[in-house]
């Protein structure tokens, strides 16, 4: 599939239909037995630290596991992906540069309560998702995969979380949510493509959709099979 700034790819399907590890894969986490990856034509690494490099950011399933350092504070995992940016010279950080960046992202997605110090592992849960967002936004990102973004996050988080979403994508960032919530998926998407065994079983447009569609070409039903329904 094509995916291009300016707009927010939804993936959608089943437990085990090949979501998240499409995004790993993407991201250089996991390696795959055949196709490509190309950004802007060039073939995406299958290094992670080669990609951050190229503007490549993941959001992770599970962030409590994977998105960030619980015992860290909120300024030191923001910083943990930016150390190539934040340098004076090769191996010395520039801490200012750090608490800068760290004070902006805190400014900007607005985390609570707005404390570099404070260990991550106290915040909320919509909080902590700031922190795994915030992290990717102080670069200057070409694609945003995104997996669960809102999981055990309040209603006003997810309000936030989507409209950091939005302005990525309006700014030319390729943004590609997995959710397993199919209105979160309607709600966001420009496109929507949903996976069955590994595979994409069909394409939507924004508006053009239901859930009942969705639920059906999760579950392998066709689009022929499911006008009989």
């Amino acid at each position: 599939f094509d995916a291009y700034g300016g707009q927010i790819v939804g993936i959608g399907g089943l437990v085990g239909s090949g979501r998240t590890e499409l995004l790993r894969s993407i991201y250089g986490a996991d390696s795959y037995d055949g196709g490509s990856v190309l950004l802007n034509g060039k073939p995406v690494s299958h290094n992670v630290q080669k990609n951050i490099r190229a503007g490549i950011g993941l959001i992770p399933e599970d962030r409590r596991v994977e998105g960030f350092i619980p015992a860290l504070s909120v300024e030191q995992n923001i910083a943990l992906p930016n150390y190539d940016m934040l340098q004076i010279l090769r191996g010395f950080i520039d801490h200012k540069s750090v608490k800068k960046t760290c004070a902006d992202m805190i400014a900007q997605i607005d985390i609570r309560p707005p404390v570099p110090g404070m260990r991550v592992l106290n915040l909320s849960g919509g909080n902590q998702q700031k922190v795994v967002v915030g992290k990717w936004l102080a670069r200057d990102l070409n694609v945003l995969l995104v997996d669960e973004p809102t999981v055990g996050v309040d209603v006003g988080v997810k309000s936030e979380i989507y409209g950091i979403f939005r302005r990525l994508a309006d700014r030319g960032t390729i943004v590609i949510v997995v959710s397993s919530d199919i209105k979160e998926l309607i709600s966001i998407s420009d496109r929507i493509l949903i996976f069955h065994g590994g595979r994409i079983a069909r394409e939507f447009s924004r508006g053009n959709v239901t859930q009942k569609e969705i639920l059906l070409a999760a579950s392998g039903i066709t689009a022929e099979e499911s006008k009989a329904i």
